[in-house]
């Protein structure tokens, strides 16, 4: 594997516009292929020479490409075929609202089966001869995590990044069951869920989940140029899908096999560490990673923080 240089905060900015633009123009393939049920799900990839191991990205809530212009490029440059697909109601795929800044999901069933049939349809046919790793981070990490449950044979080792397996909630049981009954008998599940907010064109960098500005100014210029990459906020089915998906997951997590890495933050104000806890109790030969100075996108953290990562557990 070839040794890969981070970018630091001086320079980030102009090598993305040029020298990561280029590779993208060059090399980085974009698809779209047809789902179980007819949406669209919009994908990219980039196979180097002689790439012998295959990764595929799955990635957060309210999250697009764009984002992963950086690490995807890395992953390429160190010998790595990269898949990625915008999952549903995200970036350039279908299945918005049509207040496409709030994000809507009927079940978390619907974005394992987007997620297998990308690989049925478009990994597995360039990657016949190739070693497979999932690499999916937050609402991705619950959604990796549950289609390695359901399809354990696929990847043989697996990364998780500030995994969803457990979303911080203040809410009640009983408010949220009103609520869902509330959103269910009223026909509001695609609102915006309480305490959520659309897209307002301001930036946020001191209270968003990134410590690198020039990383968040360049993920947020191209949220301003695109009104693809405006996802903002969650509907209310959303929100009721994804807080179901801690249950989920833990049911079937006695079962995980493969290696897996768990990077986690410090500093995240979106995940609940219990979920942690209860995934290392049922996947004792689970990695933990902590970067904890890190806020919840380690990836896009400043340099520092990044390389101030200890061992957790076993």
């Amino acid at each position: 594997m070839t040794k890969v240089d981070f970018l630091g905060e001086d320079d980030f900015l102009e090598v993305m516009k040029t020298q990561n633009k280029a590779w993208r123009d060059k090399y980085v393939t974009q698809g779209k292929y047809q789902s179980f049920d007819d949406i669209e799900i919009n994908f990219y990839y980039a196979i180097p020479d002689s790439a012998k191991r295959a990764i595929v990205l799955v990635h957060g809530f309210c999250e697009f490409w764009g984002k992963f212009h950086e690490y995807a490029w890395y992953l390429y440059k160190a010998g790595y075929a990269v898949f990625f697909m915008e999952q549903r109601g995200h970036g350039y795929s279908g299945g918005k609202l049509d207040a496409p800044d709030i994000v809507f999901i009927d079940d978390y069933k619907t974005y394992i089966e987007d997620l297998h049939m990308f690989i049925e349809k478009i990994v597995s046919p360039k990657t016949i001869a190739m070693n497979k790793t999932l690499i999916a981070h937050s609402m991705g990490g619950a959604v990796g995590t549950l289609y390695l449950e359901n399809h354990p044979d696929f990847f043989d080792s697996a990364i998780l990044s500030s995994p969803m397996l457990k979303m911080k909630n203040n809410t009640s049981p009983i408010l949220i069951e009103a609520l869902r009954i509330f959103s269910f008998i009223f026909g509001k599940r695609k609102s915006l869920a309480p305490g959520q907010k659309r897209f307002d064109a301001k930036p946020v960098f001191e209270t968003s989940s990134a410590m690198s500005k020039p990383r968040y100014d360049y993920m947020f210029d191209m949220r301003l140029k695109d009104d693809h990459y405006q996802t903002y906020g969650a509907s209310i089915g959303w929100a009721l899908a994804s807080l179901k998906t801690n249950k989920l997951i833990m049911k079937n997590a006695d079962k995980l096999r493969i290696p897996i890495t768990v990077f986690t933050a410090g500093n995240d104000h979106l995940i609940d560490p219990e979920g942690y806890e209860q995934f290392h109790r049922l996947v004792p030969s689970a990695k933990f990673i902590s970067f904890d100075n890190s806020r919840h996108e380690i990836f896009n953290a400043d340099e520092n923080s990044r390389s101030e990562k200890r061992r957790v557990g076993k």
